[in-house]
């Protein structure tokens, strides 16, 4: 049977990322019941594999900067703040490094003086949805695929952000680590 430019760029993908896919798994069948001539490809889910993983993983790593990772490692385990600035798509973003717990704690306090009184399930599903944000003070170095865990977040307090002149000021802020380009320990925003 012919392979399709669709079925090809599919192997051509899986070579490419280390997967073995088996021939068991592309399975045709007709496309509706009506219709026993006409064949239609079912693309059915299926978890990655351990390769995969850790292929997704790798790219995902490589692009981090491994010592911007080590401090924000150590404000989760150790509680710390750290005085930083953060060089981001020509932002320049001041502040006081903290862990995801304080940033979290902090709109948890403020969604409940907000909006416990009158909106009580807006207040609690803003309250679950930060502390699902927060990482369990026992996790471990090591995911449960094998691979090394990743912060994918920063959190600051006090924040000055920095851009053509214009300062703005924030209680507390949240950015993608992989879209840090640079960063300063110990420097802060002039006034």
């Amino acid at each position: 049977m012919a392979e399709g430019p669709e079925q090809a760029d599919t192997h051509e993908y899986d070579a490419l990322n280390g997967s073995e896919t088996q021939e068991s798994e592309q399975q045709e069948r007709p496309s509706a019941p009506g219709q026993a001539g006409a064949v239609g490809q079912e693309t059915a889910f299926r978890p990655l594999t351990r390769i995969e993983r850790r292929n997704l993983w790798l790219k995902e790593y490589g692009e981090q900067d491994f010592a911007l990772q080590m401090w924000t490692q150590l404000v989760e385990q150790q509680d710390l703040e750290i005085e930083m600035m953060l060089q981001m798509h020509g932002l320049l973003v001041f502040g006081v490094m903290v862990s995801t717990l304080h940033y979290a704690q902090f709109y948890i306090d403020l969604n409940e003086e907000l909006h416990r009184e009158n909106e009580p399930e807006t207040a609690d599903a803003l309250r679950q949805y930060y502390i699902a944000l927060v990482p369990p003070r026992d996790q471990p170095e090591i995911g449960p695929e094998g691979l090394p865990v990743v912060s994918r977040y920063i959190h600051m307090r006090d924040v000055t952000i920095m851009s053509g002149g214009h300062k703005i000021k924030v209680p507390y802020w949240r950015g993608k680590i992989s879209e840090v380009e640079a960063f300063v320990v110990g420097a802060t925003a002039s006034e």
